[in-house]
Formats: C-alpha cells, sequence, structure tokens
C-alpha cells in the first residue's frame, strides 16, 4: 500500500483519484487545492505520505513553487509532477521531481507513476 497526498486544483480529480488508488489498495491521506494550502498541510503530516502527486498550474502558489517548499521540509520526498503543459517537464525534473505526467493522465499511466516514485 501506498500513501498519497493530492495536490490539485481540480476536485474532480481528487475524487477520481482516491477512487482509483482505493480499489488498488493505496490510500490517500491528505489533499490540497492550492500551493499555499498544501505547504501548511504538508508541515503537519506525521507520518508524511509516500507519493506526493503535485499539479502544476494551481492559485496561490504554483506546483514548482510548492515542490521547492516541500523539498525544503522533506529532500527525499517523493513527488509525481502533473501539467497540461510539456515545456514544464524539464524545470519539474531538474527540480527534484521522482516523476512527469502531461495532462490529461491516463488512469493507468497515474498508477504507474506512483507505483514507480515509491521504487525509485
Amino acid at each position: 500500500m501506498v500513501t498519497i497526498f493530492i495536490i490539485d486544483d481540480e476536485a474532480i480529480l481528487h475524487r477520481l483519484y482516491k477512487d482509483v488508488f482505493s480499489i488498488k489498495g493505496h490510500q490517500v491521506i491528505g489533499d490540497a487545492y492550492d500551493g499555499a494550502e498544501a505547504i501548511e498541510k504538508f508541515k503537519l503530516m506525521d507520518p508524511r505520505p509516500d507519493v506526493i502527486i503535485l499539479d502544476h498550474r494551481m492559485p496561490n502558489k504554483d506546483g514548482l513553487e510548492a515542490m521547492s517548499e516541500i523539498l525544503a521540509l522533506d529532500p527525499k520526498a517523493h513527488i509525481v509532477f502533473i501539467s497540461a503543459d510539456a515545456n514544464v517537464r524539464e524545470s519539474a525534473m531538474t527540480s527534484g521531481a521522482s516523476s512527469f505526467g502531461l495532462k490529461p493522465v491516463t488512469i493507468r499511466h497515474m498508477l504507474d507513476l506512483v507505483e514507480n516514485a515509491v521504487e525509485e
């Protein structure tokens, strides 16, 4: 079982991810709808999630800013960075993302990204 923290501003994706991960035996232990909320929730998490799914374009702090702050708090965090903008891939990966998914991400691909992030 993998524990997961979902950070995305689209509520429908939270529900979809939770359902899919639950079916596969994984557990969503937290969620946030923007980068600033994500940082505050992450600071309080104990234990920390195995994997963080992090969207790029969000209000208050984008994914790159949030990832930088999360990695400053926990350099070993496994972050699956998700974006509709392929041009951000290199920035995300060089900034510390474990993997990158281009939206729209299929359910199978999302499961692979999450499971591979834990194995690295």
